[in-house]
């Protein structure tokens, strides 16, 4: 597979990271005439059963005696011991970007406020001098949002980010969905991964 496009960019499996078999549309018979014997279900449902037991005799196997050199043949993931190393295009907790002396990049212009389609940003601008605006107050309540990853795609500083964090993004209090401007802010090395990626699947639009 090329990894060039005609128009100098690599193919989108390329970008997000996921193999191209894997983006690959599949095609759905629909509007089918099955037989009597097929409206019976009963060859499905052996059928079914023959896949169950073939992956669980695998799995079964392949715990009790892995190869050599790994813990287990399947592909099994005993969270929260073993975490996924998770690909770029990952969409998860939007934070904001620190300067390397802390202070966030974020202007406080507004854009990621009004294009947030469930209204879960709330900015409260300040000026620290002449011309030079700062978030006062950066309110992002992720009991409203849906990861659509606009307030991403909008902002002109680069200054927030969909992050590959996931944990604690599900409570019994909605309150505590609630994320104030410190609990947001990450140093820019630590998304660095999701920035690069950014910046090459938006380059064709924004830089």
């Amino acid at each position: 597979m090329s990894t060039q496009t005609g128009s100098g960019h690599p193919p989108y499996s390329v970008q997000v990271g996921i193999p191209a078999a894997v983006l690959r549309a599949k095609r759905v018979r629909r509007r089918m005439d099955l037989t009597l014997w097929e409206k019976l279900y009963l060859m499905e449902i052996v059928r079914g059963l023959v896949v169950t037991s073939k992956h669980f005799f695998i799995n079964m196997w392949g715990f009790i005696f892995p190869p050599a050199g790994k813990k287990r043949k399947v592909f099994t993931v005993y969270y929260p011991e073993e975490k996924l190393q998770l690909p770029p295009a990952y969409r998860g907790r939007p934070v904001l970007v620190a300067h390397t002396d802390g202070t966030e990049k974020c202007v406080a212009c507004g854009l990621c406020e009004k294009m947030c389609p469930a209204h879960a940003i709330s900015i409260v601008a300040a000026e620290r001098a002449p011309g030079e605006r700062y978030p006062l107050r950066y309110t992002l309540d992720l009991g409203r949002c849906v990861y659509c990853g606009y307030c991403e795609e909008v902002c002109p500083k680069e200054a927030i980010v969909m992050s590959d964090e996931y944990q604690g993004l599900a409570q019994r209090d909605r309150n505590a969905l609630r994320f104030e401007k410190e609990q947001l802010l990450r140093p820019e090395g630590k998304v660095k991964t999701r920035l690069d990626y950014v910046r090459r699947i938006y380059s064709k639009w924004n830089y």
